[in-house]
């Protein structure tokens, strides 16, 4: 059991290769749970030993064919690879026919809204949402139908919200589908309350900035609050290395850390992928000397920042840390829907490399600011951009919507991600 807690603990430190040598550990004291094999199939995946990371998860589920970890996991890796939607969803049918449960039904939609579409989803749950089922699958319900009926979403939120009053997360689903049917009025009073007992929930900080501006509030974002509290940086050459050339290693490296051609769940990416990525174990000369190079606008940022009354400056002042950090690769018709990044407090974008320009699309490729999507009933237009360049890191506090504009011109914008806690 040590040598389990070890390699999970290792595995979500980003040491892939402690947590397998922990894992090989376990197994030869004699350990064989189903939980020792997901953290060895998880250790295998970031090693981009994927055909291992295969048999590891079969393994996992001949020991317990019902564990939705292992088997989103194995969708996922399977997606990951072939962008093939019914392979990737094949285990979770096959089990949801012999075994059918409430919890696999509840993962195999959130899955399908990932990859497939909202209505989808929504179709997957609707047998199950009548009569007595559990909350969560109104949570999982109200998510998807916010893609096309914002009445119903709300009737799902405020289902999910009424059977667990102490959840904080579905209350503020709750608030967002409010916000969607138009009643940002009465969700707003709503929020401040929550913000006054969680007053670092990063989505909750979203979504009353968005409401501020729909209904005209003062204390919605200027643009001068946009210039305060985004801000790039050009990221300092290391000594002794040309600038392309250090670039270009890098990317080389970042290359090599994308076995996958498509993205993962539950995340912004729109045709792209993305890898994991830990700046204490790259591993690489050129990566790391990337991660050395932030150093110092990060605590430029965050000094610039000490001292302000907004909920991302009342935090400066201190120390900080990394995260958690991942590259992501986009080629052409590749976006980052809008979003925020709700364990963060700053986030950032950092250029690798970037696509070609387009006369016709001056914007193309760039990050933006301020856009929001709320499913169908509530859309903001951006308010803010950021040019990339090769070496230019974009800093911003992690409740900012922000996503980027879509490039259809040649070339690759290959980037490198992170978000950072105050310590």
């Amino acid at each position: 059991m040590a040598e389990h807690n070890l390699a999970a603990a290792l595995g979500d430190m980003g040491d892939a290769e402690g947590a397998l040598a922990a894992v090989q550990r376990a197994f030869a004291k004699g350990g064989d749970a189903p939980e020792t094999w997901l953290v060895f199939a998880r250790a295998l995946v970031s090693s981009s030993r994927l055909t291992e990371a295969e048999e590891a998860l079969r393994q996992t589920l001949m020991r317990r064919p019902d564990y939705a970890d292992a088997l989103r996991d194995q969708a996922q890796l399977i997606w990951m690879q072939s962008g093939d939607v019914h392979a990737a969803l094949a285990a979770i049918d096959a089990r949801i026919q012999l075994a059918p449960t409430a919890a696999l039904v509840g993962l195999r939609a959130g899955i399908v809204r990932d990859i497939v579409g909202d209505e989808a989803a929504y179709q997957g749950l609707a047998p199950w949402l009548n009569g007595s089922h559990p909350s969560f699958l109104d949570s999982r319900a109200s998510v998807a139908a916010s893609g096309f009926d914002p009445a119903l979403a709300l009737k799902h939120a405020e289902a999910a919200a009424a059977a667990a009053p102490g959840d904080a997360e579905a209350r503020v689903a709750r608030l967002a589908a409010l916000m969607a049917c138009g009643r940002s009025g009465d969700a707003l009073p709503e929020l401040d309350g929550h913000l006054a007992a969680a007053p670092d929930d990063q989505y909750a900080l979203a979504l009353r900035y968005a409401a501020w501006r729909v209904v005209g509030d003062r204390r919605a974002l200027s643009a001068e609050d946009y210039r305060r509290l985004t801000a790039p940086f050009d990221l300092a050459t290391p000594a002794g290395q040309g600038r392309e050339s250090w670039l270009a290693r890098a990317a080389a490296g970042l290359r090599g850390l994308h076995p996958f051609q498509a993205q993962p769940f539950g995340q912004s990416i729109r045709s792209g992928a993305q890898a994991a990525l830990d700046p204490r174990f790259a591993g690489d000369p050129a990566i790391d000397a990337i991660f050395d190079a932030l150093i110092d606008p990060i605590e430029r940022f965050i000094g610039a920042m000490a001292g302000g009354d907004d909920p991302m400056s009342r935090r400066a002042g201190g120390g900080f840390e990394i995260i958690g950090a991942w590259s992501v690769r986009l080629k052409a018709g590749g976006r980052h829907s809008d979003h925020i990044h709700p364990r963060g407090w700053v986030s950032s974008a950092l250029y690798v490399e970037t696509p070609e320009p387009s006369p016709d699309q001056p914007r193309a490729g760039w990050l933006r600011f301020g856009a929001c999507r709320l499913g169908v009933g509530l859309e903001l237009p951006p308010e803010h951009w950021i040019e990339p360049k090769p070496g230019r890191v974009a800093l911003f506090p992690s409740w900012m919507w922000h996503g980027t504009e879509p490039f259809t011109g040649g070339g690759e914008r290959l980037t490198v991600a992170f978000d950072v806690q105050p310590r």
